[in-house]
Order: structure tokens, then C-alpha cells, then sequence
């Protein structure tokens, strides 16, 4: 693995991820070759491209006129052969159809430069499954963006078994150039990391739903209010340890098997009996020295703060309305 420093990429799918990447990447400076089925798929990357700068430009995130210099970076094709010649990159964003992506990818590998990386930006299939048309799996990596790229900070960045170690960490590199946030993990498993999460809570959500216990309405508020506010500070992880892993357990062993998405498991039971609470013991998932424990709550503090001041200044503007 040669490439350091990712300079040029070939960008393939002009639809809803595809584009947003383009842009982010020309914006950072990146050469983008961004390639579609025809011309008429070009245009309509490109004009989604200028609705992602104008909404820059309309909230004030990127200096008006900034839309000429982006766009060009970005230059179209028709073929994967020129799209990915010369490239440090290849990201993939085609239709989530596993004949489709290996037909995509056969060609990209053959066409450019050895050393590039190969990153697919799939959100269902299996890393594995993608990389076995690949003659160099260990340049394959996931590149997983969420919709729309532009607006959603996290990236994940997953292996498969064979990418080596320093396309893990350019890939990583990368999206930090970019502007976004890089959600490494350390090794591939279905729906990766957000999916899954964000899988069970919608479940245990629907569930509740269907069984009558509260409406769509009041399940979404419930999250927006509670934990949404929450987690934007501190994950779920880290707010387990901040409440106590012994109140975690508790809570988890009441309700068993009535929870759809499942039971309590045995790193926060081994936790608990080896009397690792979390914060209020100094230790539990994560360490917790003062200067954390001082940083950690300030940090939430301030983010629900900011929340609070949010509603405030909505019910104001609500009551000017009505009068």
C-alpha cells in the first residue's frame, strides 16, 4: 500500500450518495471524476450538486460563489475506465445489487492505478461478498456515508478481513480531509455499526407501537426529548456509565424478555459483579478519572443547555404568532 494522501478520486453513482460525496470532496480541494451510466445521469448529479451548494450558501456554511471553484473539480464520464484512471480512489456508490457492484468493481480494479484504494459506500451487503471478484481484496474497504453525506458528519470506515492495516487508516485520513467525522471499527459484521443500533431501537419502537402501549407521535417525541438530547452528548455506552451499570442491569433483568430487541449481555453483567458501576466507581466500560468525570458532565450540561435555550426561543416565537 503506497497512497498517503488521497488527492484524486473517482466518484461511481451520480444518486443520493453519490453526488453528496462529489461535492464534499471537491469542496476540500479533491479532483473528483464522477462517473455515470450516461450524460443525461451526469447532469443529474451535477444538479443535485448545485442543491447541495446552494444550500451551503443559503446557511451560510461556505462563502456565496463558491459553487464555480467546486464544480470544477468535478468532471463527468460515461466509462469506469476513464472515471478511474489515475485515481488514488475509487468510491463505489452504485445501486445496492451485488451483481451489479461486481460487474462495477471487475472493471474499476482493472482499469486503475494498483496501488489505489477500493471503497464501497454499501449499507446492507457484505464487505466479503463484495471483495470476492476483487484480485486485491486487501485494497477494499467500507467507506459508509449517511444520507445526505453533506449534513451527516459520520463516516464508517470498516475492514474486511484482508484490507490492510494503512488503507484502513488513509481511508480514514481522508474523510477527516473532508470534514467529516470517521467512525472506524474493527472488523466487518452486517449493517456495521450505526444500522444496527439505530435497527433496534426502531424495532423496540415499532413494537410499542404495535402492542398499543403509545402512538408513532409519542414515540418520537419520547426519543427527540430524551434520549436524541442525550446521546448527542454522550453515546449509549457512555451515558450507561454515567447512570450507573448496576441501574442499567437492574432495568434490563425487569424486563427480560419483554424487550423485542433483546436481553442484557454479559460485558454489563461481568461489569457489574466485578462491582465496575461506571462513573460513580471510578471505572465501568470507560475509566473515569476527575478531570473525564469534570469534562464529561460540563460537556453534556452545555449540550442540553443548548437544547433547553432552542425550546425556549421556539415557544417564543410560537406565542408571537398567536398574538
Amino acid at each position: 500500500m503506497h497512497v498517503k494522501t488521497i488527492r484524486t478520486i473517482a466518484c461511481l453513482g451520480t444518486g443520493t450518495m453519490g453526488h453528496g460525496v462529489a461535492f464534499l470532496a471537491a469542496k476540500a480541494g479533491n479532483h473528483v471524476r464522477m462517473f455515470g451510466r450516461s450524460g443525461q445521469s451526469i447532469k443529474r448529479g451535477m444538479d443535485s450538486i448545485d442543491r447541495a451548494i446552494k444550500l451551503y450558501e443559503d446557511n451560510a456554511l461556505m462563502p456565496r460563489g463558491s459553487g464555480a471553484e467546486i464544480k470544477a473539480h468535478i468532471t463527468g464520464f460515461t466509462g469506469i475506465a476513464e472515471a478511474v484512471a489515475g485515481v488514488d480512489m475509487v468510491m463505489e456508490s452504485v445501486s445496492e445489487d451485488m451483481r451489479i457492484k461486481h460487474e462495477v468493481y471487475k472493471e474499476a480494479e482493472k482499469h486503475c492505478p494498483a496501488e489505489a484504494i477500493l471503497a464501497t459506500d454499501t449499507s446492507s451487503l457484505t464487505l466479503s461478498a463484495i471483495a470476492a471478484v476483487l484480485k486485491k481484496p486487501e485494497r477494499f474497504c467500507a467507506v459508509h456515508f449517511f444520507t445526505p453525506p453533506y449534513l451527516m458528519p459520520t463516516v464508517e470506515v470498516c475492514p474486511c478481513p484482508d484490507t490492510l492495516p494503512a488503507v484502513i487508516a488513509t481511508a480514514a485520513a481522508w474523510v477527516e480531509d473532508i470534514g467529516n467525522v470517521p467512525i472506524v471499527m474493527n472488523k466487518e459484521v452486517p449493517g456495521f455499526l450505526i444500522n444496527r443500533i439505530q435497527s433496534a431501537c426502531v424495532r423496540e419502537a415499532l413494537y410499542i407501537v404495535e402492542q398499543g402501549w403509545a402512538s408513532p407521535e409519542t414515540v418520537d417525541k419520547a426519543i427527540s426529548y430524551c434520549l436524541g438530547r442525550r446521546y448527542s452528548a454522550t453515546g449509549p455506552v457512555e451515558s450507561a456509565d454515567m447512570g450507573g451499570l448496576d441501574i442499567f442491569d437492574a432495568i434490563l433483568d425487569e424486563l427480560g424478555d419483554k424487550l423485542y430487541a433483546g436481553k442484557s449481555l454479559k460485558l454489563l453483567k461481568d461489569a457489574v459483579k466485578r462491582g465496575e458501576l461506571g462513573l460513580k466507581s471510578g471505572k465501568g466500560i470507560y475509566d473515569w478519572p476527575p478531570e473525564r468525570v469534570q469534562e464529561r458532565r460540563s460537556r453534556r450540561e452545555q449540550a442540553l443547555i443548548e437544547f433547553i435555550r432552542r425550546d425556549q426561543a421556539e415557544r417564543t416565537t410560537a406565542k408571537g404568532k398567536k398574538s
